[in-house]
């Protein structure tokens, strides 16, 4: 190669570096979060927020309006109660056997073999109620036979703070959260249809039967 081709390549290659070096790459801070961005089509949906329960919301009250209970699983007012006369006979032929029980209320701290070194980590209450509309086994309301001449007493022990930390929290392990948790189980009971003709049939409801400490653990 000639010394001018040598000299005008020398030149090429020199203006080609000066351009290329004005010219910065884009970069991205590792350290910065990255932006969400919304996508162009139209029907862009937010986050939806978590369902609360069905019995909290639209200002829906299993209980009588009146009624100054705490929603959980059972009321002992209610508005608009049927007469039950109609079902007097079959009441007392067929449904005999779920008003026979004479309830006496007893005290949730006297366990049977528990001694006075023994303290449990969620508090709960134990009483009797006769509820005239309680929570089925599928989350469903029903009303529940229950006036001066049919009586069905039930015996239940709820958390007094229920989903919320269990006593000496700080003792556990730092990856597990303890819990006080609702237990239930299932009885039957005599019930008053929801749907047609005034009728009783045999449901199963979701009875409140202890509390205890549940640990979840932490990820």
């Amino acid at each position: 190669m000639t010394p001018m081709w040598q000299t005008l390549l020398k030149i090429m290659v020199l203006i080609f570096a000066l351009i290329t070096a004005g010219t910065k790459p884009e970069t991205v801070q590792a350290d910065q979060p990255a932006q969400h961005r919304r996508p162009s089509d139209s029907k862009y949906w937010p986050p939806s927020k978590p369902l609360e329960n069905a019995t909290a919301t639209a200002g829906h009250r299993p209980c009588g309006k009146d009624s100054n209970e705490e929603v959980k699983s059972f009321c002992s007012q209610v508005d608009n109660y049927p007469d039950l006369t109609a079902l007097k006979t079959k009441l007392e032929t067929k449904f005999a056997k779920f008003f026979l029980d004479d309830l006496q209320p007893t005290d949730v701290s006297a366990r049977v073999g528990s001694t006075n070194e023994e303290e449990y980590l969620c508090k709960s209450s134990r009483r009797i109620m006769y509820p005239k509309k309680g929570l089925r086994a599928d989350n469903t309301w029903q009303l529940i036979v229950n006036n001066e001449e049919f009586k069905q007493g039930i015996q239940f022990e709820e958390c007094e703070g229920a989903d919320l930390p269990c006593d000496y929290a700080s003792n556990f392990a730092n990856n597990y959260k303890p819990i006080c948790r609702q237990h239930y189980v299932l009885q039957n009971l005599a019930s008053i249809e929801n749907e047609g003709k005034l009728d009783v049939v045999q449901q199963a409801f979701k009875i409140p039967s202890c509390c205890k400490c549940a640990l979840l653990k932490l990820i």
